[in-house]
C-alpha cells in the first residue's frame, strides 16, 4: 500500500531531476518563470506608480508645497540615479548577486511610504519620493540583466513590451477608480499611498522565484579602497563610451531630451494648479487615463521600430514627440482643454521612451553584459539632474512658467535633429 502511494510521486521526482539536467529543458523553465516574473510584479506595482504619477500634483494641491519645495523635489528625484548607479556598479564582476540586488532595492524603493500615515507632511513626503527614486533606478541594472540571462532575443522584447502594455491598461482602469475618489471626502492621500506600497511589496514573494545567475559564475575579488569604488565605475563608464560610438551618440540625443523634460518639471505643477486651475480629478485624466490610453496605443508600434533595430529613428521620434507634448502644454494656458490632448502625446512619447531606455542595455551590448550599458542610462539621469532641474526652478522664478516651457522645447527639437544627422552610425538590425 504505501509503495503505491508514494510510486508516482518518485516517478515524478525523477522525471524533473531528468529534465533538469537538460539544457533545452532548464532554460524554458527559467524563461517562464522569469516572464511570470516580469508580469506579476508589474502588475503589483502598477497601483503605487499611478499614484506617485501624481506626487507634484499632490504635493503642491494637498500640502500647499512651496516652489522651493517643488524644485528640490525635482532636483533630488533626477540627481539620486548618481548614487544608483553605485549600487549596480559591481554587477558584471558579481552576477550572482543579481537577485539580491534587486530585491534589496524594490523593498528600500517603497517601504518608507508605508509610514506616511504617522507623517503626512510635505518634507516627510519629498524624502519617501526621493528614497523611490533613489532605489526604482538602482535595480534597472539587474533587473534587465535577469531578463536578457533567462529569456531571448525576440522574444524577450515582446514579452516586455505586451507586459508594459498591460499593466498600461491597469493603470488607466485604476485612473479611472482614482478620478471618481480624488475629489470625494472618502480619499486620503496618504492612507492610499501606504496601501499601494504595501501590494507592490507582496510582489516580493515572486522575486524570490526568478532564476539566478549561472552557478559557476564566482564572485571577483574586490578592491576594498574606497577612493577607489569611488573613481573607478566612473573611469568604466568613460572607456565604454569611448570604445561603443554607437552608445555614446545615443546617450548624446537622450540627454538632451532627457535636459528638456527635467527643465520644466519644476514649472508644470505651477502650470497645473496656477494657470490651468485643474481640480484633482481632471489632472488624474490627463496623467493617467489619457496618458495610459497613449501608451497602449503606441507599444505596439515601439515594439516594431525596437525589434527591427531601428534605434536612431526611434529615439528621433520619441524627442519630437515631447517637443509636441510641449507646444500643446503652452497652447493649454489659452484653452484648457488641449491639457487632454497633451497628456495623450505625453503618453505615446513616453511609451517609447520608457521602452528604449530599458531595453537599450540589451540592444547595445550584444552577448556582453547589460548591466554595465544599463548602469550608465541610470549615471546619465543623475548627471543631467545634477543642475537642470534647479536651473529649471530657478528661471521660473525669475521669469515664469512660460519661459522654461519654451526653453525645454528648444531642447527636445534640437535632440531629435541631432538624432537626425548621426541615425547611421546607430545600430541597425542584426
Amino acid at each position: 500500500m504505501p509503495d503505491s502511494l508514494y510510486t508516482p510521486l518518485a516517478i515524478r521526482m525523477a522525471y524533473m531531476s531528468i529534465a533538469d539536467s537538460i539544457p533545452e529543458v532548464r532554460e524554458e523553465r527559467a524563461s517562464k518563470r522569469t516572464r511570470s516574473f516580469l508580469f506579476w510584479t508589474s502588475i503589483a506595482s502598477e497601483p503605487f506608480v499611478v499614484l506617485y504619477a501624481l506626487a507634484p500634483f499632490i504635493l503642491r494641491k494637498e500640502l500647499g508645497a512651496s516652489l522651493l519645495q517643488l524644485s528640490i523635489l525635482s532636483s533630488l528625484r533626477p540627481l539620486l540615479p548618481v548614487l544608483s548607479f553605485y549600487w549596480s556598479s559591481g554587477l558584471h564582476q558579481n552576477r550572482h548577486s543579481l537577485r539580491r540586488n534587486l530585491i534589496l532595492a524594490w523593498f528600500f524603493a517603497r517601504a518608507p511610504f508605508l509610514l506616511l500615515p504617522l507623517f503626512p507632511n510635505s518634507w516627510y513626503f519629498i524624502c519617501c519620493c526621493a528614497i523611490y527614486e533613489l532605489f526604482k533606478k538602482s535595480g534597472t541594472p539587474a533587473f534587465i540583466e535577469i531578463l536578457k540571462i533567462n529569456i531571448k532575443e525576440g522574444s524577450r522584447e515582446k514579452n516586455y513590451c505586451l507586459c508594459f502594455a498591460l499593466t498600461f491598461t491597469e493603470s488607466v482602469l485604476f485612473g479611472i477608480a482614482i478620478v471618481c475618489l480624488l475629489d470625494s471626502e472618502f480619499f486620503i492621500w496618504w492612507r492610499a499611498f501606504a496601501i499601494a506600497a504595501a501590494i507592490s511589496l507582496v510582489s516580493l514573494t515572486i522575486h524570490f522565484n526568478v532564476a539566478k545567475a549561472s552557478p559557476q559564475e564566482e564572485r571577483s575579488s574586490e578592491d576594498r579602497k574606497i577612493i577607489s569604488r569611488l573613481i573607478t565605475p566612473w573611469k568604466n563608464v568613460f572607456v565604454l563610451l569611448r570604445e561603443n560610438e554607437g552608445f555614446f551618440r545615443f546617450q548624446c540625443g537622450f540627454m538632451m531630451g532627457g535636459a528638456g523634460l527635467m527643465l520644466m518639471a519644476p514649472v508644470l505643477p505651477l502650470i497645473y494648479v496656477d494657470n490651468l486651475c485643474l481640480s484633482s480629478s481632471e489632472v488624474a485624466i490627463g496623467r493617467s487615463v489619457l496618458m495610459g490610453l497613449g501608451v497602449i496605443s503606441s507599444v505596439y508600434f515601439w515594439w516594431k521600430m525596437i525589434s527591427e533595430r531601428r534605434i536612431e529613428r526611434l529615439l528621433r521620434n520619441v524627442l519630437l514627440g515631447f517637443a509636441l507634448y510641449l507646444i500643446l502644454t503652452l497652447c493649454s494656458i489659452s484653452f484648457s482643454p488641449i491639457f487632454y490632448l497633451s497628456s495623450l502625446v505625453y503618453g505615446i512619447a513616453q511609451a517609447g521612451s520608457h521602452l528604449l531606455w530599458n531595453l537599450s542595455g540589451p540592444i547595445f551590448s550584444g552577448d556582453e553584459d547589460s548591466t554595465r550599458f544599463s548602469g550608465v542610462n541610470v549615471l546619465m539621469v543623475g548627471v543631467r539632474g545634477a543642475f537642470i532641474p534647479a536651473l529649471g526652478g530657478t528661471l521660473g522664478s525669475l521669469f515664469g512658467p512660460i519661459p522654461v516651457i519654451v526653453l525645454a522645447f528648444c531642447f527636445c527639437l534640437a535632440g531629435a535633429l541631432y538624432m537626425t544627422n548621426v541615425s547611421k552610425r546607430l545600430p541597425k538590425r542584426a
